[in-house]
Order: structure tokens, then C-alpha cells, then sequence
């Protein structure tokens, strides 16, 4: 016999003990701006304070996965209120959860569960507002998104400074990637990705966001996001990469064959995630992600 779902207003978050619910990231990693590194960018380190990763942090992380997706309210649209257990499993598996048949797969789970983790990380310890999930707006759910992976900008009324993110996760940086007959380690290039798009006419994201909010009839909302796409040169455009990687596989050389370059953009940040075990902590994520939406739509 099916189970089905009934629909009670509760706190959303009530299934995670109050320290996950409002510090998780915080707890979890230290950010650090290192000084004096000799290189020609700024570098950043994050690091966790706790290894391996709790239950309490790995169901953080998948309910924020699948809200990145969708939102809670679509998921209650979609499914209905008599929707079972079953039915929810197969929509998530059929129409929102990258397949997992094949390491290309893989590489698409492995790469958005690095830009769910680096908004968080963004929101979190920089303080800025990034103003959309680009995996909710994906078309086909078991590729990547194309173009500029991250865009966040300065909390308050007015925007002034528009950050660029190029978002990369590896669990062997050690080695370099080839394409078109170049060897590279990853930094050179996310570096490379991001130069692309910077040197582009095109505002891909601010100018979504123009025609998304233009048409929900957000016209003051629409209008900060016209400007941009109009007049880019107005804003301080920052750039970062994010380098979410296996900690026992990082070598220096990652970081000097960057420098090296040396990279054009600027400022620009190099942000580096350190983390123990990231192949084995990325499956777990993955693993019954299924069952957090079952419970929240329970408590819901």
C-alpha cells in the first residue's frame, strides 16, 4: 500500500537540531584570508572544523540541493496533496535529480553539489546576495549549466560591486586536464572559463533576471538589473574562482601554474575548499536524497 502525504503547517526546519538550523556552514568551515602568499591574486582558505560530516550536516546539504532545484511551494504545486511516497521518488529521480549511470553523471552531481556548497559559502561567510539558483532553471537535468556559474553583488538598496564566480570540484586536482592539446591543473582553467565569459558582451545572468522580473511585474527589481546589462562599466566587477577540492590531493603547483600565467583579471580571489574524503561525502549527499523531501513534505 502507497503512503500518502498530508500537509500540516510546522517549521520547515524542524526536523535539524536549532545548531543546524542556523550556523550549519559556519560550524562546519573556517574561512581564512591568508596573507603574504606571493602570488598576484588574494587567497583564501576554508576548512572543516568538523571531519567526516555528521548526518545532521549531510541532510542540510540534500535539502539544500533539492531546493535549489525547486522551490518547497513548486514541490507542493507539482505533487499535489495526496501525492505518495512512491510518486515523489519517481518525480525527483525522473524530472530534478541528475541519473547516475555513468561518470559523466557523476561529474554533473559532483559539479552542482560544489555550486549549491559555494553559495552557501558566499551567502554565508562573504555576505553578499546572490539572487538566483541557476540549477532551478535548468533545462536538462543531467547536464551542467552553461556560462557564468555564480553572480552575487553587495547586500543593501543600491547595487555598486557585482562578483563573478567560476566554480570547479575535483577529487584529484593533482592532475592536470587536457582539452584541444593543453595540459593544465583546474585553476588555470576555471581562470580561463571565467576570462571568457568576462571578456563577453554579454551579461547572462543580470539580464535573465532583468526579463524574469520585468515579467512578474517587479519593475523597480527589473530596473537594477537593466542597468547592469546596460551600463557594466558602472559596477565594480570582482572576480573569484572556487576550487572545491579532495584535501590530500592539493600540490602548490595548482596554485603557481596560475600565477604563473599570470591572470589579467582583477582583483580577482582564489577561494579553496578543502575537504576530507569529498568523493565519499558527495555520494552520501546523494544517496536517499529522495527521503528529505518525503520528510519535509510530512512536516509540511
Amino acid at each position: 500500500m502507497h503512503k500518502k502525504i498530508l500537509w500540516y503547517n510546522i517549521d520547515i526546519n524542524s526536523h535539524l537540531p536549532p545548531r543546524i538550523k542556523l550556523k550549519v556552514i559556519e560550524d562546519w568551515l573556517e574561512y581564512e584570508k591568508k596573507e603574504d602568499t606571493g602570488y598576484i591574486f588574494r587567497l583564501i582558505h576554508i576548512t572543516e572544523n568538523q571531519s567526516p560530516p555528521d548526518d545532521n550536516l549531510i541532510k542540510y546539504l540534500q535539502e539544500k540541493i533539492l531546493l535549489s532545484y525547486r522551490t518547497l511551494d513548486f514541490y507542493k504545486f507539482h505533487l499535489g496533496e495526496t501525492v505518495t511516497e512512491d510518486e515523489i521518488r519517481s518525480y525527483l529521480k525522473e524530472q530534478v535529480i541528475p541519473k547516475n549511470e555513468n561518470q559523466f553523471d557523476r561529474n554533473v552531481r559532483q559539479g552542482d553539489w560544489g555550486e549549491v556548497l559555494a553559495a552557501l559559502i558566499v551567502s554565508k561567510f562573504q555576505d553578499l546576495e546572490v539572487p538566483i539558483n541557476k540549477l532551478q532553471w535548468k533545462f536538462n537535468k543531467d547536464k551542467a549549466v552553461f556560462g557564468t556559474d555564480l553572480l552575487a553583488f553587495n547586500k543593501g538598496d543600491k547595487i555598486e560591486d557585482i562578483y563573478y564566480y567560476e566554480i570547479k570540484t575535483r577529487l584529484n586536482p593533482n592532475n592536470k586536464e587536457t582539452k584541444n592539446g593543453e595540459s593544465h591543473y583546474i585553476a588555470v582553467w576555471a581562470y580561463r572559463s571565467l576570462e571568457k565569459d568576462e571578456q563577453s558582451p554579454t551579461e547572462s545572468i543580470a539580464d535573465f533576471l532583468e526579463r524574469l522580473y520585468f515579467e512578474k511585474e517587479e519593475y523597480d527589481t527589473a530596473s537594477k538589473f537593466k542597468d547592469i546589462v546596460k551600463n557594466p562599466q558602472n559596477y565594480n566587477r570582482k572576480f573569484e574562482l572556487f576550487l572545491i577540492i579532495e584535501k590530500s590531493k592539493f600540490i602548490d603547483e595548482i596554485l603557481q601554474e596560475l600565477n604563473d600565467l599570470p591572470p589579467k583579471l582583477n582583483p580577482l580571489n582564489v577561494t579553496i575548499v578543502f575537504i576530507d574524503n569529498l568523493g565519499d561525502f558527495v555520494k552520501k549527499t546523494w544517496q536517499d536524497i529522495e527521503n528529505v523531501l518525503i520528510e519535509k513534505l510530512k512536516n509540511e
